[in-house]
């Protein structure tokens, strides 16, 4: 007789440990899966530009009040020379090309811009160790020999200094979604945009640490000037190690409880054995 409680009570032991085993990890799974689900709705609702927090109704940014202006509105610039007085913030407008300056030196500008060109809105400071002069050159196709950036916004910025200096720059491009979307008739994801620059040496486009501001422009910081672009990173592909329905529970849980139901009904099977 005591055999028979001691072997009943050894099943109903066993049983009790595999259920607790089992319970802490299977509820994990399970709150990790919705999680998982939750982060990849938010995950698809960023992606998407038709739900992106970029708004579409966004009008043209403003200029500070006390920025000397430039107004040529009715020019496309061909090797227009103009000057920046240090710590003077310069606005230079023309019929497709924006430009908000400030230098802490003496700088004299040469713009030039391909009429092919979509306006563009830009910002550039600099912060260079001598007086300058720089050319700057908008196209739409690749400058000084740099190949064809795919999933650009269809522009190339060239700016070229006249000596080899010591510089800190921020270069800034205003960002419009509705008008992207328009003028490359497709759908731009904004949060995937980058600039990049043509690195001669290595002969290929590299992407520098880009962020979005708060007045929509797309800011970048360099120590050298190049030819620019900004371009759409591809969305980074993310291959599961299984492919699992996500709304399934992982399949070692259901192999685990499996085992459970043949240790229960074995130990049933033995107590009903001793017991006859």
């Amino acid at each position: 007789m005591n055999k028979r409680n001691n072997l009943a009570k050894l099943s109903g032991l066993l049983l009790i440990l595999l259920i607790i085993g089992l319970a802490a990890p299977l509820s994990t799974a399970i709150a990790s899966n919705q999680n998982g689900q939750e982060q990849g709705q938010q995950a698809g609702n960023e992606n998407n530009p038709e739900t992106s927090s970029t708004n579409s109704n966004q009008t043209e940014p403003t200029f500070p009040v006390d920025a000397k202006q430039y107004n040529k509105t009715d020019v496309t610039p061909l090797a227009e020379k103009e000057q920046v007085q240090a710590q003077e913030q310069t606005l230079f407008q023309y019929r497709n090309m924006t430009m908000l300056m400030n230098c802490t030196r003496n700088c004299e500008v040469t713009f030039t811009a391909d009429e092919e060109v979509t306006p563009k809105i830009f910002g550039l400071t600099v912060e260079p160790n001598q007086t300058m002069a720089l050319a700057m050159n908008l196209s739409k196709s690749p400058l000084q020999g740099a190949m064809v950036n795919e999933r650009t916004l269809n522009f190339y910025l060239g700016i070229e200094p006249n000596a080899t200096l010591q510089l800190q720059a921020q270069i800034r491009l205003y960002i419009n979604q509705t008008e992207l979307n328009q003028n490359l008739n497709r759908e731009v994801n904004a949060s995937r945009l980058t600039w990049m620059y043509w690195n001669q040496t290595n002969a290929q486009w590299e992407a520098v640490e880009s962020y979005m501001d708060q007045n929509n422009y797309l800011v970048c910081n360099t120590n050298h000037f190049s030819t620019w672009t900004v371009a759409e990173m591809a969305a980074e592909a993310v291959t599961p190690n299984e492919p699992t329905d996500s709304n399934s529970i992982p399949s070692i849980y259901i192999i685990a409880l499996a085992v459970v139901i043949i240790v229960v009904v074995a130990a049933g099977l033995i107590v009903y054995k001793t017991h006859k």
